[in-house]
């Protein structure tokens, strides 16, 4: 019941992405009028972007929708495009990434959503490249994510253990016939790659806290202080930086890495953690 009620929810807030200014039906609940409403108060707001006071007017809204997403658990990156694409206009560079990369949490696949933080990523002053290890790593096993999706990737992965465990009873029928043996291994292997290749995405998505930098100012230190220890840079980090979380300390600071390899600290609030 908790799959179809996020399907069904879901679905409501890519229908009123597409017709944000529908007028909201009478037998609708109080819910689906709070989510119609927070989606045509940012559609409004972004149409008058350039107008005095507005960057401000798009936060608010932006903000207000991203509770209803948050409260409610709506899992939509369509919605996530929506308030990346907001605060993006708004200039709010690091909460942009921020969302972007919420909705390839949820669809990897999502070439919009791939472009515009190519885009976003390259406005992040200063810039921190990223090393050529991680870069080449993460491009190699994650690239299955631009031509398919998580559901058909399992559905082949169990396709291929059910075949290979078809011709290896066909080679138990009939031992002198090698070709099953062979198709078998085949099969059982490119299961293994394909299981492999998605425990890698979980173990990328879900053991690593990664938090995008959205506060200006933001110092990079050796060290858990200011007054002991140096700034790694000369200079503070870009907002839109993004880094992995190592460790946290209850006197307020945050252990984190560099998508150089770079690992120092920084004071907790500088940062949104993409995933809690």
């Amino acid at each position: 019941m908790n799959l179809l009620r996020s399907c069904a929810l879901a679905m409501t807030v890519l229908a009123l992405l597409s017709t944000p200014n529908a007028a909201a039906q009478t037998d609708q609940d109080q819910y689906n009028l709070t989510l119609d409403q927070a989606v045509a108060e940012l559609d409004s707001a972004i149409q008058q972007a350039g107008k005095p006071d507005m960057d401000e007017h798009i936060r608010e809204s932006a903000a207000a929708l991203a509770f209803v997403l948050d409260d409610q658990e709506i899992e939509s990156a369509d919605g996530q495009l929506t308030l990346g694409n907001a605060y993006f206009i708004a200039g709010d560079l690091g909460y942009a990434i921020l969302h972007y990369r919420k909705g390839l949490q949820i669809d990897p696949s999502h070439e919009r959503l791939r472009k515009n933080l190519t885009h976003a990523r390259s406005f992040v002053e200063p810039s921190v490249p990223q090393s050529f290890s991680n870069s080449w790593l993460n491009t190699t096993l994650l690239a299955w994510q631009r031509v398919t999706d998580r559901w058909t990737m399992w559905f082949f992965i169990i396709g291929s253990f059910a075949l290979a465990s078809v011709l290896w009873s066909i080679r138990i029928l009939d031992p002198h016939n090698r070709v099953p043996l062979k198709a078998s291994v085949i099969a059982g292997s490119v299961g293994v790659i394909a299981f492999g290749l998605l425990s890698y995405e979980q173990w990328i998505l879900n053991d690593h806290r990664s938090l995008v930098i959205v506060t200006p100012g933001t110092g990079f230190y050796s060290g858990p202080s200011t007054s002991v220890y140096q700034e790694v840079y000369d200079g503070s980090l870009g907002i839109g930086t993004e880094a992995i979380v190592l460790n946290e300390r209850d006197d307020g600071w945050i252990n984190v890495r560099l998508s150089n390899a770079q690992e120092g600290w920084i004071l907790d609030g500088q940062g949104v953690l993409i995933n809690q």
